[in-house]
């Protein structure tokens, strides 16, 4: 049964909002479309009304009132590739919006509800526990709102970790949640375009990147990885498991085709990372680690 407008408005209540109209770039129009014909699939929907169901119980810090106008004016702009200006998961703008960075926490809270005793918290703390206690410097590619960067900063007090996120929106919400820690830093930036000198990072976090990317920019970020780490150094990459993508339809994810292909030690090794080992911190996520040869 077809999804009426109304339908959809309600679904996206708390998580749709107009992004800053500073991104020009953004085809709003185009947006909504693709975010109806998500909700208009045949496919099932009931992991989707399962998710905003929890999101409605879950927790998060008080960030007060964000002045978002005199915040994202502290930003230069930088050019987005056209794969990240698209509606992820059905929020009009994506990860350039209010709505995403917001909501953010409570969204992944209710995503790892039953999959972890301390839902998606949790799993970040078991990720940190993977980077080696000598690093000095540590790169999380794709931050959002440093959940992951400032889990490790907390454990290795001694390392500066660095938050490297494209949305602005993400960077305000997560500088507010994560002030206390002073050995993390925030980089306004893409993934696959670091522009850092080679060999300069110990260690590299991804989580939940890869599968927001198409095929050809996951190997131009593997790529940029192998490029800025130090022979020795050491990727995190943790992500959702093949089909974990389609358990929510209704959301919109625009690689989850190509994402049910995805061999997670195979893009690795060809990346020419060495001594991958596999850890699963919950139920519909991987974790691999992987080493650049000395």
């Amino acid at each position: 049964m077809e999804i009426t407008a109304t339908a959809i408005d309600k679904v996206l209540t708390d998580l749709a909002s107009q992004p800053d109209p500073r991104w020009k770039t953004l085809d709003l129009d185009q947006q909504r479309k693709e975010i109806q014909a998500e909700l208009n699939s045949s496919a099932p929907k009931d992991g989707m009304m399962r998710l905003l169901t929890r999101m409605q119980f879950q927790s998060a810090p008080d960030l007060g009132e964000i002045d978002w106008e005199s915040e994202l004016a502290t930003f230069q702009p930088i050019e987005y590739p056209k794969y990240y200006l698209q509606p992820f998961h059905s929020v009009l703008g994506g990860w350039l919006s209010e709505s995403a960075a917001m909501g953010n926490r409570v969204a992944m809270e209710a995503l790892f509800e039953n999959a972890h005793p301390q839902k998606s918290l949790g799993v970040r703390d078991e990720i940190a526990q993977l980077f080696p206690e000598d690093a000095r410097h540590i790169l999380d590619l794709g931050a959002g709102i440093g959940d992951d960067a400032a889990a490790i900063a907390r454990r290795l007090r001694s390392a500066t970790v660095t938050a490297w996120e494209a949305s602005p929106f993400m960077i305000i919400v997560g500088r507010l949640y994560h002030k206390e820690l002073p050995n993390l830093r925030w980089q306004h930036g893409l993934a696959e375009k670091t522009e850092l000198p080679d060999n300069s990072v110990d260690a590299i976090n991804m989580t939940y990147l890869l599968h927001e990317c198409p095929d050809e920019i996951k190997q131009i970020i593997l790529e940029e990885c192998w490029r800025i780490l130090s022979p020795g150094g050491q990727l995190v990459v943790t992500d959702a498991l093949p089909g974990a993508l389609h358990s929510y339809r209704g959301f919109f994810e625009p690689y989850k085709e190509q994402w049910l292909k995805i061999d997670p030690d195979k893009l690795l090794r060809e990346a020419g990372f060495i001594k991958i080992k596999a850890y699963q911190f919950a139920y519909s996520d991987w974790t691999r680690v992987g080493e650049k040869p000395e």
